[in-house]
């Protein structure tokens, strides 16, 4: 019986980080760095709490690493969660992302200074 519940411990945070993710409304872009930023915090925490369970938490945290570990440093996905009056900075204490450069990255720049604006476009 402790093995069941400790699994359910560890696979309750997982659930609700899809739950949220999978929402039908008011889900956005903004939404998915700090839920997985929540989701890792989670984990942590649980990996010195559990006993049988963590080879599980492990491999979940390897998973989301190995999924979303290029994704958590798009300046693209830290601009939509710190804009977001929900979370701004409250889902990170990480220096680099806090300082990341969101507004003013190489693909932004590229894209501004090839597109013209005419009154035919309004």
């Amino acid at each position: 019986m402790g093995f069941l519940v400790e699994y359910a411990a560890v696979m309750k945070p997982v659930a609700m980080a899809l739950n949220i993710l999978q929402g039908e409304s008011s889900v956005h872009m903004g939404l998915l760095l700090p839920t997985l930023y929540q989701l890792r915090d989670k984990l942590k925490k649980l990996e010195s709490t559990c006993k049988m369970c963590t080879p599980l938490v492990h491999a979940l945290q390897q998973g989301i690493q190995k999924r979303f570990g290029d994704v958590m440093k798009e300046p693209e996905l830290i601009a939509a969660a710190i804009l977001l009056p929900r979370f701004r900075t409250s889902w990170t204490t990480e220096e680099n992302i806090l300082n990341a450069d969101i507004g003013t990255g190489s693909k932004h720049n590229a894209r501004s200074t090839t597109t013209s604006l005419s009154s035919n476009d309004f």
